[in-house]
C-alpha cells in the first residue's frame, strides 16, 4: 500500500484523486490529509505525483518518499552569497 500526504496542499486532495482515477482507473481512499492506494506501487504513484505537480504548475513542490509513503513537501531555495 502506498500512502500520499498533502498537507502542504489540502485542497488539492480531490483533484489529484481525479486525476489518477483518469491515468490509471484506479480510486484511492482519502483519510484526513492522504490517499491510500493499495493496488499502485510506489514509484508508478510518485512519477504520477510528479505529473500531476507539473501539468497544475505546482513547481514549487516536490514529492519525497520514505517507505511506502509519499509527502508532497515545499522546495526549499538557498542563497548563495556573492
Amino acid at each position: 500500500m502506498t500512502v500520499v500526504k498533502f498537507d502542504k496542499i489540502k485542497d488539492r486532495i480531490s483533484d489529484f484523486q481525479a486525476f489518477v482515477k483518469e491515468k490509471k482507473g484506479i480510486e484511492g481512499k482519502v483519510d484526513g490529509n492522504s490517499i491510500e492506494y493499495p493496488e499502485i506501487n510506489v514509484e508508478t504513484l510518485k512519477l504520477l505525483v510528479k505529473k500531476y505537480l507539473h501539468k497544475q504548475r505546482l513547481e514549487d513542490y516536490r514529492v519525497l518518499s520514505q517507505s511506502g509513503v509519499l509527502t508532497i513537501a515545499e522546495k526549499e531555495y538557498f542563497e548563495t552569497k556573492s
